[in-house]
């Protein structure tokens, strides 16, 4: 068999590295997306946003489910989740989840938010208290005329049990106590923001800023907004494509983005 001349050598060879370089490229197409599970508050208000520029800065392509930030946590201890977008603070997740963290887990904050209440334009109440909210929730104040509003019964719109937000209103407004028995549980926040703008008698605590870019026909009602952070939430050491997004996420040019 004749050898191969050198011209021949040198085309295989080129063949060979364009064969490497198409299939590293391949690869880097068809790598699996960064998999999120969580709050669907901080998917609009931060990961939304700023995705575009995160794919673009980081290379990371993100696969969000916004499940609520409880059911965040109980992927990422499953394993279906890469990370855990959070709007209530770690601990009190764990005590949503019923399981204690054997202290693998680590909270990565990105942003501050306020949880305020919000009632219907056309309602007359003012600022309600904390206290006053407390009695709201609790099933304690079942009027509006004993809040300042017209002699008409409340109805209270709490989110599922999936939410963080709803765990920060209970246990900042109610020490952990159950809800009015009669509350109106929502499946996302907006069915909360269409509810209260479409009722005079309904109330909802969600978040400011979610509130501010979607509500229409709302008022805050709110005397003392409840603090809190939206987090990344990650187990053990994350990986490098979880790095990446998460110093993006911390940055100042990605914080321009936020809502």
């Amino acid at each position: 068999m004749t050898a191969p001349g050198p011209a021949r050598i040198s085309l295989m060879k080129a063949a060979a590295a364009a064969a490497l370089l198409f299939f590293a490229f391949a690869g880097a197409a068809l790598a699996a997306p960064l998999s999120l599970s969580g709050s669907p508050t901080a998917q609009k208000r931060i990961l939304e946003p700023s995705q575009k520029e995160l794919q673009k800065k980081t290379g990371v392509t993100i696969d969000m489910t916004a499940a609520g930030a409880i059911r965040g946590i109980k992927d990422l201890m499953a394993g279906s989740a890469g990370a855990a977008l959070s709007d209530c603070p770690l601990a009190l997740a764990f005590q949503e989840t019923g399981v204690p963290t054997e202290g693998t887990y680590r909270e990565h904050v990105i942003a501050q938010d306020q949880v305020v209440a919000i009632v219907n334009r056309g309602n007359k109440v003012k600022k309600l208290t904390g206290e006053q909210l407390a009695g709201i929730h609790s099933g304690k104040i079942t009027n509006w005329k004993d809040v300042g509003g017209p002699d008409e019964r409340i109805v209270v719109v709490i989110p599922p049990q999936s939410s963080g937000t709803r765990a920060v209103i209970q246990d900042s407004l109610l020490a952990g106590s159950a809800f009015v028995a009669n509350a109106y549980v929502t499946v996302t926040d907006i069915e909360a923001l269409e509810i209260v703008a479409k009722s005079p008698i309904a109330i909802a605590m969600l978040s400011e800023g979610f509130v501010k870019n979607n509500g229409k026909d709302l008022k805050i009602a709110s005397a003392h907004p409840i603090k809190r952070q939206l987090c990344v939430i990650t187990k053990n050491e994350p990986t490098e494509d979880l790095k990446k997004v998460i110093k993006f996420l911390q940055s100042s040019d990605a914080k321009k983005l936020f809502k």
